[in-house]
């Protein structure tokens, strides 16, 4: 039976992980310090973790490198970043690639659109995005990805897709 387990911030990657879950029949498990202990490399069964892209960091990431090869290059392994970024961007720059570094090639990893509501961010995010926005404002040109940003900037987006899990679940029953 596989593994779910994910990060959240506001709400969209833990949808994504319960369905996912309940997809798969099991249940999903918020990332805590105890996580690890949740998985014997010896074990067969296939590891998905969900997380948010929060600019350059990818919990998700940071937690199978605590794994680390012992259980990575031995387990089915797939990372499911989710973020508002625009989905070839991310097929482009793969950034979860970077952040495993040798494991990323025992990592299938499929990014998952979300959901960046400015009404429901905290004080300090909000100040962060309208910082960045600000910056990308600033350039002469603009990425079509740095475009969208300014776009949406202070309004509600939801691009979650539940859809967007059945190459998941096909990897994971395979």
């Amino acid at each position: 039976m596989s593994q779910v387990f994910y990060a959240t911030l506001y709400g969209s990657t833990k949808q994504y992980a319960d369905a996912l879950a309940e997809r798969l029949g099991t249940e999903a498990q918020e990332i805590t310090r105890e996580s690890a202990s949740l998985i014997r490399a010896s074990a067969a069964d296939p590891i998905i973790v969900l997380s948010p892209i929060h600019g350059s960091f990818i919990r998700g990431a940071k937690f199978l490198n605590e794994l680390g090869p012992a259980v990575v290059e031995k387990r089915k392994v797939c990372l499911a970043p989710v973020g508002i970024a625009l989905d070839h961007v991310l097929a482009e720059t793969d950034p979860a690639a970077d952040l495993l570094g040798d494991m990323a090639e025992h990592v299938k990893r499929v990014y998952l659109p979300g959901r960046l509501n400015y009404s429901e961010l905290a004080p300090d995010h909000h100040d962060i995005m309208e910082t960045r926005i600000e910056k990308m404002k600033a350039k002469d040109e603009r990425s079509e990805n740095e475009q969208m940003m300014v776009d949406i900037y202070d309004t509600d987006v939801d691009r979650v897709d539940l859809s967007r899990l059945d190459p998941i679940v096909e990897w994971a029953e395979s």
